[in-house]
This record gives structure tokens, sequence and C-alpha cells, in this order.
């Protein structure tokens, strides 16, 4: 059989032309041996100018194959576009298979395999690039390439085409050091220096990782005129945490929708970009902030913050797998490890710029609410309006009559900084600053200049890249999550080396997204499972520093601080960290459905987590002891102590699974489905994230908003029997005017807090079991997200590549 191959070499310019070389080179190929030298069949070579089309004689010289860079099939015709400067093809099918990297010194390695009607040669051929002054002189470099093709037969060779684009040289002539091309290592790579690819990456993901730390934010935005307490203008709780759901939700159609985008233009770009919508997403919600437009606030952190999350949680992900193809639980373990040290950095600095740009509000003084029996300072007089405000007293000894206020009580004062607070009281309503709106704009011009730098040094392998250890002549081994060992053959000796199936391990190898998603039961099953036990991580992230100072505060206020609550936002950060690294890590020899297997510990952890907070309320009730202090912890023969760190050390441990879900996903994905489109199946896999973003914050603040209007009825029915009159004394409302009492609670006028100071002594706080609801959610969620895994089977991907062949003949 003879097959003409046509060989062109890396270009070089003359002025502002590309110079266009094509060698053709004619082979007579045996049809009994392929094992014969290829030098005894060599025919004769032309060499040919797009100038000068002049015909060159034959040479034997073993040098000749040092001017050839890429090995095309017979019939495809390639060129260089010499205006554009743009490789283009005339062919329309794919019939390139594999990409091989050959070590050695032989410049003219040429191993030839006949099979049935079809040739397969490699090729070992280093790549010649030609530069022609105006002078005439010329100068080359040279750098070792080689690529496996298979040729059909004459009869069908219009059926036959070059490699794809994604596998095609990368021009020399780079337009931007953002783009693609500049970002691409050469394909000598060494394999040594691929961990120099992960700084950046690491800064980008340390840029982004704040994002979890909204809860960071929240209580402060719902207090941002009352600074102390929240003023009737205020946000509540339930408009804010859909914010996050918001920003989740565009994280998911970002990653979905953009994931082609982004291994279209590279990581340069795309990192580029994202960080700039970050930026732009904090910056904005600050003004949101300052102006007090929630408008402004769902657009900033939830419409840009959506899309610079996506861009830069895809792209270092999908760039660390790149460089890792044998370790890939590895790699994005390191990469989205950052991610957690910046969700666990984040709270320190957040914290610290608060308190630099926070404005203690001006203190009026006392009142009956909160004033303790026998002071003898006069006390500030306080007139409810008809829309439940209060506002100081024409008749009032103390303040400025008509000014708007809000009400301190100790428990108000146990939530916020102690530098803002001058003690419990009333406060005038917009003389303070929380210090959010400031922070917030900081820290977006900080992290859009950590993730631009990120950006910038982003890097991934050329196409035929491969490891050292996933090079031809080595054996690979891994071990699948069913147990298999997959091996990659030796070339036998005889320089015929066998074809290795189509595995796993190849990034070349992969059932497309659209397939995957619409032809498989294991994507459907994963999805679940990424669902369910995301649920209760997010919820928890989305509100940790509310959540823990709602249960705990209100036993230990000296120890459960604004700091100490800093620091355990901090500690679930670090516990992500830990979790996205040391899971993804331990999946490489666990397996990635085992891991997941391992994640349904958290079930326990979150479904057993209101018993302890009862636990804690009963020991209190049952003591009737003030629990401020530590010498107050001793409660009903224990201490407040341990249930406190076990909640503390039991919610880190349920977060480190959550940061597993994620670290493992992506090597998951690549396992069941391949390399290839593993970075655009992550992004439909991440739809489960941002449904269970919506479901977790949007869940846990309808269950919370529901149970504390059961508790405020139940505190209700216990001031009413204790005291029916100190409600009208207070707020100037009846017990009995349920339309009043409304507009009170409406307002922020009446809350849990003041009831409290109204309700008999020993009145148990209900702000503990407010959670009780969703926890039960959320174990019950996460038991169906590990049934859902185990349901999960391995592919076969050489039967699926078959089938989905199959598939698009029949349509076609």
């Amino acid at each position: 059989m003879q097959a003409m191959t046509a060989i062109q070499p890396a270009l070089g310019r003359r002025g502002h032309r590309h110079h266009r070389l094509i060698l053709a080179i004619h082979f007579q190929f045996p049809t009994t041996s392929s094992s014969s030298s290829p030098d005894k069949n060599r025919r004769n070579y032309h060499y040919y100018s797009n100038h000068h089309h002049r015909h060159r004689p034959a040479s034997s010289s073993s040098s000749s194959l040092e001017s050839l860079s890429t090995l095309l099939l017979p019939s495809c015709s390639r060129h260089y576009d010499d205006d554009r400067g743009e490789n283009n093809n005339c062919c329309q099918r794919n019939y390139n298979a594999h990409s091989y990297r050959v070590h050695g010194q032989q410049q003219q390695q040429q191993l030839l395999h006949n099979y049935r009607n079809h040739a397969v040669i490699l090729y070992n051929v280093p790549t010649f690039s030609v530069s022609k002054s105006s002078s005439g002189s010329s100068s080359s470099s040279r750098s070792r390439q080689c690529r496996l093709f298979s040729t059909a037969p004459p009869n069908k060779q219009n059926d036959v085409c070059s490699s794809n684009n994604d596998n095609n040289n990368i021009s020399s002539n780079k337009s931007s050091i953002l783009s693609k091309e500049a970002a691409t290592a050469s394909i000598d790579y060494p394999t040594s220096d691929r961990f120099w690819a992960l700084p950046p990456a690491i800064a980008i993901h340390l840029a982004i990782g704040s994002v979890y730390v909204y809860s960071m934010w929240s209580p402060g935005m719902s207090k941002t005129l009352g600074v102390i307490a929240a003023a009737p203008s205020d946000w509540t709780h339930s408009a804010l945490l859909p914010v996050f759901s918001t920003s989740a939700i565009v994280l998911g159609l970002t990653t979905s929708s953009l994931g082609a985008w982004v291994e279209r233009v590279g990581p340069r770009t795309a990192g580029m970009v994202g960080s700039a919508f970050w930026s732009a997403a904090l910056v904005t919600t600050a003004a949101g902030v300052e102006t007090q437009c929630l408008p402004l606030v769902y657009a900033g952190y939830g419409l840009l913050g959506g899309v610079g999350w996506g861009l830069m949680y895809l792209t270092p992900v999908t760039s660390a797998m790149k460089w890792f193809p044998d370790r890939r639980g590895l790699a994005t373990g390191i990469a989205l490890s950052a991610f957690g040290a910046g969700a666990a950095l984040a709270p320190s600095v957040i914290h610290a710029l608060v308190d630099t740009f926070a404005v203690a509000p001006h203190y009026i003084g006392d009142c009956m609410l909160t004033a303790t029996s026998g002071s003898s300072a006069e006390l500030v007089e306080l007139t409810t309006l008809s829309d439940g405000s209060q506002v100081v007293a024409s008749n009032s000894p103390v303040g400025e009559p008509g000014t708007p206020v809000v009400i301190a009580t100790e428990a108000d004062i146990a939530k916020s900084s102690s530098g803002l607070t001058t003690g419990p009281g009333v406060y005038a309503i917009g003389t303070g600053d929380t210090g959010i709106a400031k922070a917030m704009a900081s820290l977006g011009i900080l992290y859009g200049m950590l993730g631009a730098v990120g950006s910038r040094f982003m890097q991934i392998p050329h196409p035929d890249w491969k490891p050292e250890q996933m090079q031809d002549g080595t054996n690979v081994v891994r071990k699948d999550d069913d147990g298999d060992r997959n091996k990659v053959s030796k070339p036998s000796t005889n320089n015929a080396p066998a074809m290795p199936e189509p595995s796993n391990d190849n990034n070349n190898i992969g059932l497309p997204a659209s397939y995957v998603t619409t032809n498989t039961t294991q994507f459907p099953l994963l999805w679940l499972s990424v669902f369910g036990n995301a649920t209760g991580g997010l919820a928890l992230l989305s509100s940790s520093k509310l959540m823990l100072t709602d249960i705990f505060a209100g036993v230990a206020p000296e120890m459960v601080t604004p700091a100490f609550t800093t620091g355990y936002v901090s500690a679930l950060g670090i516990g992500m960290a830990l979790g996205r690294f040391g899971w993804s890590a331990i999946s490489d020899g666990l397996g990635r459905q085992n891991t997941f297997a391992v994640f349904g510990l958290g079930i326990p952890i979150v479904g057993l987590a209101p018993y302890l907070c009862h636990a804690v309320v009963d020991m209190t009730s049952l003591r009737g002891v003030d629990a401020g202090g530590v010498d107050g912890m001793v409660m009903g023969g224990g201490e407040v102590w341990p249930y406190l760190m076990t909640f503390y050390g039991g919610s880190v441990l349920a977060i480190t699974f959550y940061g597993g879900i994620f670290s493992v996903l992506p090597a998951y994905i690549a396992d069941l489905f391949g390399q290839k489109h593993a970075g655009a199946i992550h992004g439909k896999a991440l739809t489960a994230w941002a449904s269970s973003a919506v479901a977790g914050p949007m869940g846990l603040a309808y269950l919370r908003s529901y149970s504390y209007d059961n508790a405020m009825q139940d505190l209700l029915h216990t001031v009413e029997a204790h005291d029916a009159s100190a409600l009208d004394r207070s707020f100037g409302v009846s017990i009995s005017d349920t339309e009043g009492i409304q507009k009170l609670v409406d307002a922020k006028t009446l809350t849990i807090e003041k009831l409290l100071e109204l309700a008999p002594p020993g009145t148990v706080d209900p702000t503990p079991f407010l959670y009780d609801t969703t926890c039960y959610l959320a174990a019950a969620l996460m038991s169906v997200a590990a049934l859902s895994n185990l349901a999960i089977r391995p592919l076969d991907l050489s039967k699926e590549l078959k089938k989905m062949e199959t598939l698009q003949k029949i349509k076609a």
C-alpha cells in the first residue's frame, strides 16, 4: 500500500509575510511485515516553495527528516495561512486516535504497524523553525516532538483527516500574553517543573475563597443603620441569605455555559475576566450597603460575584488537572485547598477591616426595658409610631425628641463588638457605621489585584505533553474505583508498539458532556450525591457566625464573643482547605466512590446537633444560674465548654467532607467519563451545587423564620401569663392587639431578646432551637446522597464510545 505523507515544519517570517514550506515524502509500506526498515522503502522526496515550486533531487542524508515537524495523513492538505497565521485543515473528520512522546536520540525512528486496511505510523522527529531576514540569512531552532496517526487505505482517503485543532502545534507568534498560546508550555516541559504551574492557581483561589465567608458580612448588613441592633429600615436575615444563593445560581450557570469558552480562550483570559467580575462584585455590593439599596447588593454579590466565582473556580481546577493526569485527585486538592485557605484567612482580615472602619453610634441613655433595679439615672422616654418604630418622646428628660432609636439589650450587646457599645440602652439610628461597606470595597480592590496577578502567570501543558511516568515505554498503573488495575503496556522489542485500549487515563479520551448528561445513569446519580452532600455544608457556611451566636451566645456570652465567632468561621475555612487537599489525595488510593461514601459520616454529625443544643439549654434551665462568664459554665453537673467544642469540632469535620466533595468531584468525573471533556462535564455537575446553594441557605432562612415566628408566639403567651401590662408599658401596645404586635415585629422593635426581658426569670431562650428543623432536613438529604453514590457503577469507556458512534451514525 502506497501512501503519501505531507509534513509541514514550523514557520518563520519574511518581513510581515509568513513563508510556507511543504515537504512531501513518498513511502512504500510493506503489507506483510511492519518491521521492515523505512529507509529501504524511501522513494524520493520533493521540496516545494509557495513562491518557486522548484524540484529538488532526492537526498539519502539521514538528516533530511530533521526539518519535519508534523505528520499528516496522505489525503489531507494542511497549509499555513499567510495572512492570518492560522493552521487550517481541509478534513472534516478526525482519525487521530492517540499521541505519544518518544525518548531517544535517533533522528529517523519510524515504527510501522499494519493491521487490516489501516497503517499506524509513529515518527520521532524534531520541529524545525525557519526564519529569514531581509539579508537572506536564516536561523533555526529545534524541539523534539512525535505523533501517532492512523491512515486509511486509498479507497478511503477522502474520509481521512488530520488531528484536532486542540492538538495542533502552538504557533510561535503569540499575539497576547493573555492568549491561550502564550499560556501553553512547550511540549518538552520538564515533569519535575509542573508544580510551578500551581502557585498562580493558588493565588486565584485565595482571592475567590472569601466568597464562602458571606456569614461575616450578613450580620453587619442586617444592622447597617442601627449598628448595635436592627433598625426598622434594616434588612432582615431572610432578605440577605438569598444573596448567597443568587451568587451560587449564577456560578452554576457560568460553569455550565462558559466551560467551553474557558477551554477556548485559555486560563489567563478567563482568570483575568473572572478577577474583574469578582472585584466589581464586592465594590458594587459595598455601594449597595452604603446606600441601603438591596437590588444593588443582589446585582453585586449575586450576579457579578457569581460570574467571577464561576470563572475563578473553574479555570485553576481544569488547568491543574491537565498538569497532573496521573494524580488528578492530588492536583485538584492542591488547587482547591487554596480555595479553602482563602475562606480561612478572609474572616480575620474582614474582622480587622470592619473594626478599623466601624464607628460607634450615639448612646442616648437607659430606658425602662433595659434599666436595672435600683438605678437612679433618668430614663429615656420613648414613643411608638404607627409603623411600629420608636422615637424619643417629646416629654423625655433625656435625648432629642423625635430622634429615631433602637433599644439594645444585654443579648444584643453580647453579639456586637465591644468597641461599639456603651452598654444596654437606647442608641440613635444612623449615627454609627458598621464598617461593612468600606471593608468590602477595600477587599474588592485587593482581591481583584491578587486574582489578576495569578491569572497573568497561569500556564497549561501542551496538548501532547505527558508526565514522564505516563510516556510511552513506561508502565503506568492506576487503581480504579472498582478495584481493577489498568496498565499501559510496554512497547514490544520489534519496535511495533501495542495499541492501548481507550482508557480514562488518556487526556485525549472521554465522553462528551451532551452524551454523558443524556445517555448515562451515572451522571444523575452523581448529581444527586453532590446535591445532597452540599446542602448541609452550604447552609452552615452561609450563616455559620449567626448560627454559633444564636446557639451559644446566650449560655456563654463572655466566651462566644465576636472574635470567637470570627475564629469559628476561620476554622471552618481551614477545615474546608484540609478537606479539599486531604480527601482528594486520599481518593487517589481509596477510590473516588469510596471517598464519597466516607462523607456519609456527616449524617450523624448534622442530625444529632439539635440534641447537643437542647442538652446545653436544659442544663441552664435546671441549674437556674447566670450562664455568663467562665465560672458560670458549670451547669447541671456538666460544663458548657465540652458541648461547645463538640459542636465546634463536629461542624469543622463536616465541612472537611463538604470541601472534599468538590476536590474529589473533578477526578471522579474523569474516572467515570474520561478526561477529554471532564471540564465541560464538571460544569454541568456544578449545577447540583448551585441547586444545593439555593436549597441550603434559602431553606435555612425559611425554616429559621418559621421557627422564629413560633418562638415569638410562645414567648408572647408567656409574657401575657406573667404580666399582661408589661408589653403596654414598654411598647405602648396591648397584648391583645395582634395587628399592633405584628407591626412591632415587622419593624424589629419587638424581638425575642426584648420579650425575654419581659418574661419571668428562668424562661428558656428559644433562639438555640431555631435550627432544629434545618439540621433534620439536611441529614435526610445527605442520606439520599449516600445512597445515590453507592448506586453508581463504573463505565466501560470503550463500549460507551462505540455506542456513541453508533448513535451518531443513526442520527446522521
